[in-house]
């Protein structure tokens, strides 16, 4: 399932801008054995005197623009995810490692890494990186819905050959939403997944609780055809 199915109603973003700086995951290995800015958190790799002094200057530069690195590191991770879309792959992880630069305590950098590779439709290494984050920041609905996305995206593929692996993917799925709608009733995102679950469960009282509480307004986290596949296997 692509991320473009996943990712943006998550967003709360319908529109996706394509541009040269999509990647296909094989580019995205090539590309990054020569440009650790394209690997999370720089690879871990040890840097040399000239890549320190720059991240230096980096530093200092945005928090001057931003005094609180917690807050500057939030709104680069904010800027990612607005390139990622926009389809540009390759400056969204570069901020995505900035902000991880600016302030490494930031859960929110591992959402950034996440989404990126939601994108390039690698779910297992996206939820590793949920994942991580995660376990900064038990309470962020965002990496909650996130790592349920990712589970969501191979429970799809998976359900064909395997039902029972597919259902267990789903009720883990169904958890994180979960614990994330306590956490935040409102959220957009987890509630549209919420109603995703329960079709998929063909539990359509829920579902259409779920969908019911979206807000039908401006830019609804809704992928095209939902309502559609809603109406027609939940009908009232």
């Amino acid at each position: 399932m692509r991320m473009r199915s996943l990712l943006l109603p998550l967003l709360l973003v319908q529109a996706f801008t394509a541009n040269a700086q999509h990647l296909t995951y094989t580019e995205w290995l090539h590309r990054a054995m020569a440009d650790i800015r394209l690997l999370p958190r720089y690879g871990d790799r040890e840097k040399n005197d000239a890549q320190r002094a720059s991240d230096a200057e980096f530093i200092a530069a945005t928090l001057v623009v931003d005094s609180l690195p917690r807050s500057a590191s939030g709104r680069l991770v904010q800027h990612g995810i607005q390139l990622l879309t926009e389809g540009d792959l390759t400056k969204a992880m570069y901020r995505f490692n900035q902000a991880w630069l600016v302030d490494s305590t930031n859960a929110d950098a591992y959402w950034g890494y996440g989404s990126f590779f939601m994108e390039l439709d690698r779910p297992a290494v996206a939820l590793s990186w949920y994942r991580r984050g995660f376990a900064m920041d038990s309470t962020s609905t965002r990496l909650l819905t996130g790592m349920a996305t990712a589970l969501l995206a191979e429970e799809h593929p998976v359900r064909p050959q395997d039902s029972e692996r597919a259902d267990d993917l789903l009720s883990a799925a169904m958890a994180l939403l979960q614990r994330a709608h306590q956490l935040d009733p409102t959220d957009q995102g987890t509630l549209y997944r919420l109603a995703v679950c329960h079709l998929k469960r063909n539990e359509c009282a829920e579902a259409h609780r779920y969908f019911d509480a979206i807000e039908k307004k401006d830019a609804p986290p809704v992928e095209a055809g939902f309502a559609r596949r809603l109406a027609v296997g939940c009908p009232r």
